[in-house]
């Protein structure tokens, strides 16, 4: 299936990146750091773009200011169930980060500049590398564990770092997810899991695959999970 993309330059709302999918139904907005995400049917006409734009034009700008990255420094730390990261600046000749088993330190060089563009890549890619580490030893063996206890088959899984979803999964059964997955409470990384290893049996999001999805998630929570899903920047 191709996926047909162009960018407009709203006047309000600045950068919109515009999919047209032969798949959808509605007009989908999501509002990410580097622009606003439309999904929309082929047949939709600017008009109706530009219709949703204003109906949702203010909630997306108050979301996507909410989802810009934050400038990382000695007071930033992450502290979720798997995964703890601080920041610490000492004798050490460059930017490194250390630790094992969900706990890492991003180590800094005494007087450190953390304004400096490059500094906060280079900070940005160490807290990656620390995700994809703690993400590769934990989630392949829960992802194993929930395979095996609800029924359900796949291929490879691969961790990857993307912007645009938690998980993905192809036709053949192979499960993709973000690094950032670690990151969450334990409840929405097994929805997340349960969602791709429904899609091994449903490819899409009718009413059977919903169906799927709350028979694995007593008492049928799925759609709850998802909302509360929606409050996690990715």
């Amino acid at each position: 299936m191709t996926l047909k993309k162009s960018i407009i330059i709203h006047p309000r709302l600045g950068r919109i990146i515009v999919t047209r999918n032969p798949r959808a139904r509605n007009i989908i907005m999501r509002a990410r750091p580097d622009a606003i995400h439309a999904t929309i049917p082929v047949h939709a006409t600017e008009t109706d773009l530009e219709k949703a734009l204003t109906q949702c034009g203010d909630k997306l700008l108050r979301t996507q200011e909410g989802k810009r990255e934050k400038p990382i420094n000695v007071e930033f730390s992450i502290e979720a169930p798997n995964f703890r990261l601080n920041v610490n600046e000492c004798n050490t000749a460059k930017i490194k980060v250390t630790g094992n088993s969900g706990t890492y330190t991003l180590h800094c060089p005494e007087g450190t500049d953390y304004c400096d563009e490059a500094v906060q890549q280079m900070l940005r890619n160490g807290i990656k590398a620390a995700m994809k580490h703690c993400e590769s030893i934990v989630l392949p063996m829960r992802l194993k564990t929930l395979a095996e206890k609800h029924g359900f088959t796949y291929g490879r899984c691969t961790v990857r770092d993307v912007s645009s979803r938690w998980g993905s999964c192809t036709s053949t059964g192979n499960i993709s997810l973000n690094i950032r997955l670690i990151t969450l409470p334990d409840r929405l990384i097994d929805y997340v899991l349960l969602h791709e290893l429904c899609h091994t049996v449903e490819m899409n999001h009718s009413d059977r695959f919903w169906a799927l999805m709350d028979r694995h998630t007593a008492p049928a929570r799925a759609k709850a999970l998802r909302a509360e899903l929606k409050e996690y920047n990715k």
